[in-house]
């Protein structure tokens, strides 16, 4: 079997864009905050809308508890790597459903230097969060980081309301004719 110079770099340049097509993450470090909070407690959704001024009512997706469990509606579908003291941590997707974020935020907690909170809006859901320089020095470690965000309800098409609207006059009509 022979192969050309020609078809090698071909497979070559394919070969690449998959990979690079498939290791997409999105970094992230302390200083691309776009909040900031000082409480020592956990924060919990109410605490997080607070902070970033949302009025939408904001639920727990995913909770990683360094050396612990995970947590959330989303728990089953990321999981997430620390290393480091661990200043450093990545959060993946291993499959199932995925969250999608027009409102979600995460947060990176240690537990007593500031908590760091991120807005998520162009996140896909499925690329790789990486956390990098978080809490470097003695003292200072990531406790557990967590992503929350607003409920997304799927509303039905204009046409499916149309069918749905539609039905209840015929059984209306129905209803009618026996009743004479």
């Amino acid at each position: 079997m022979k192969i050309s110079m020609q078809g090698l770099r071909y497979g070559m340049a394919a070969l690449v864009l998959v990979i690079a097509g498939h290791a997409q993450a999105l970094m992230l470090m302390p200083s691309d905050a776009d909040w900031t909070s000082d409480q020592n407690g956990t924060l919990n959704a109410s605490n997080v809308a607070s902070i970033v001024g949302t009025s939408s009512s904001l639920d727990l997706f995913y909770k990683s508890n360094y050396q612990g469990v995970d947590e959330g509606g989303f728990a089953g579908s990321y999981s997430t790597e620390y290393w480091g003291d661990p200043n450093d941590a990545l959060i993946t997707f291993t499959g199932g459903p995925s969250i999608i974020c027009p409102e979600c935020y995460l947060i990176v907690k240690d537990g007593n230097l500031p908590q760091y909170l991120f807005s998520l809006a162009d996140w896909n859901g499925t690329d790789s969060l990486d956390l990098q320089d978080f809490y470097p020095g003695p003292g200072g470690a990531i406790s557990h980081v967590a992503i929350f965000g607003k409920t997304v309800v799927d509303v039905p098409e204009s046409s499916a309301l149309i069918l749905m609207g539609l039905g209840l006059i015929g059984l209306g009509l129905a209803r009618r004719r026996v009743a004479h």
